[in-house]
């Protein structure tokens, strides 16, 4: 068995924005089967992907300060359920608010130390 293989496949089960890049709110549900993305140019693709990538520690895969990823005042919100072998799981962070300069995680409805603790839930 190979490494990928024995890897626990985790599903994202919906994915909801609020106020993060060009998406002042979004809702998406997914049935854990693979998602191909397509559209025009400065659609959201790549949006998307960071938001996902957020699910993990760190400043996301474009790196970006979090004042740049919010679309507006009051920061963004990013809340994703996963689905995997340990049960359901339910993730948020949130950055940029005014004031508050670093991000915030819950995980299951639990604020967390920090962002390090979404790697006992997935990593990206």
């Amino acid at each position: 068995m190979t490494a990928e293989a024995a890897r626990p496949r985790i599903a994202v089960r919906r994915l909801q924005l609020t106020g993060f890049r060009n998406y002042p709110h979004l809702d998406l549900s997914l049935d854990g089967r693979s998602v191909v993305l397509t559209g025009e140019n400065g659609a959201g693709k790549t949006n998307l992907l960071e938001a996902v990538s957020l699910l993990s520690p760190g400043r996301g895969m474009r790196r970006a300060a979090y004042d740049d990823m919010a679309s507006g005042v009051g920061g963004f919100f990013i809340h994703a359920r996963l689905s995997g072998p340990a049960g359901e799981t339910e993730i948020g962070t949130s950055a940029g608010e005014p004031g508050e300069p670093a991000r915030k995680v819950r995980i299951d409805g639990t604020n967390a130390r920090s962002a390090d603790e979404l790697l006992d839930v997935l990593r990206v």
